[in-house]
């Protein structure tokens, strides 16, 4: 069954790609005014990993109009940088169209599509608002795509980079952007003060997937290894609405482990993050969060050899203090004892 599907859905891509997929000239000469960015995607990773190029494109040129697509503008609205977002539904093919047609009328100079795969209607979507450019990544195949960066094996940061390159920006910095929310701050700041010092770590236990998910024998084992070679410091877990209250009763057992309860957004995570100094995560969200506030990081990614490609794609790209521990298949068969006691000196 899952052979048909696959042979399906390649067959519907192909059709798809035959009708929609026409030669876009090049044109010969273009001013540089607008930049639309496709991001139905709405992953924190993603745009923590692009948050640079909003701020390089408006230091360039702060005159340049800047609009998103998106399906979860949660990260973009506080973006200063974006002029314009434009919410679309996903897998809604007439909410596409809609979007497409109101973007069409703005008449962008660039559209940039990051995407490693197009979807037909995300071929509709770049067909129907008909920018000058199209800018795109491993799209030498499609000639809806004047523009391409062919490269492989590259970070995404350094795609984003590649692409504002193309468009003549130099001398781009690659810090990220981590965005700020003014009550979860105030709200950690007030959490933490009842206690004596700051948290030294901050433990993420849990990935998107199912194979990047602690169990609770791993959480405590951690916990227990920690906590040993750290006894004077204290540990903040990280925690979102579902697990907050089976993780409060993990941490009730240890002296100097805490959670924030009321933790409801993203934000209360960050506003943690900014407190500590190293953060422990299987989660490449916060990763990348930890990586642009430049903290101490060790991480857990699937070993590299079994896919490369998506490692060179999303590992941690952090100035600071980096430690990668690779697990074959699943996070639950790390060795925890490869945590250094000399990493926390």
């Amino acid at each position: 069954m899952k052979k048909i599907k696959y042979q399906l859905r390649q067959w519907r891509i192909a059709l798809g790609k035959w009708i929609l997929d026409k030669t876009k000239p090049m044109p010969d000469n273009i001013e540089l005014k607008s930049v639309l960015f496709l991001r139905q995607d709405g992953k924190i990773g993603d745009y923590i990993v692009s948050s640079f190029v909003f701020r390089e494109l408006k230091k360039y040129n702060p005159a340049i109009k800047i609009g998103v697509v998106c399906s979860d503008d949660t990260f973009f609205s506080r973006n200063t940088y974006i002029d314009k977002i434009y919410r679309v539904k996903k897998k809604n093919i007439l909410d596409y169209i809609r979007i497409a047609l109101q973007i069409r009328k703005e008449k962008y100079d660039v559209l940039i599509d990051p995407t490693v795969f197009l979807r037909n209607r995300d071929l509709l979507l770049i067909r129907l608002i008909n920018a000058k450019i199209n800018l795109g990544y491993q799209k030498q195949h499609y000639q809806l795509f004047n523009l391409n960066m062919n490269t492989s094996g590259q970070h995404f940061a350094e795609v984003y980079a590649n692409a504002l390159h193309l468009l003549g920006i130099e001398q781009i910095n690659q810090q990220y952007d981590i965005p700020c929310d003014i009550q979860s701050e105030k709200n950690i700041s007030e959490f933490l003060r009842q206690y004596n010092t700051r948290p030294f770590i901050a433990i993420n236990c849990f990935g998107a997937a199912s194979s990047r998910k602690l169990n609770l024998s791993n959480i405590i084992a951690l916990l227990e290894y920690l906590t040993a070679l750290c006894p004077q410091k204290m540990i903040a877990l990280l925690t979102y609405p579902q697990v907050t209250a089976q993780l409060q009763s993990i941490a009730a057992q240890y002296d100097n482990v805490i959670i924030y309860q009321n933790t409801k957004t993203i934000f209360d995570s960050i506003a943690i993050i900014r407190q500590v100094e190293w953060v422990i995560s299987p989660d490449t969200s916060i990763v990348h969060i930890a990586s642009g506030l430049n903290k101490k990081l060790i991480a857990f990614y699937q070993d590299k050899q079994k896919d490369p490609i998506n490692f060179a794609h999303w590992h941690p790209n952090n100035q600071a203090e980096t430690h990668i521990l690779f697990y074959p298949d699943n996070i639950n068969q790390i060795h925890l004892t490869d945590i250094s006691a000399d990493w926390f000196k």
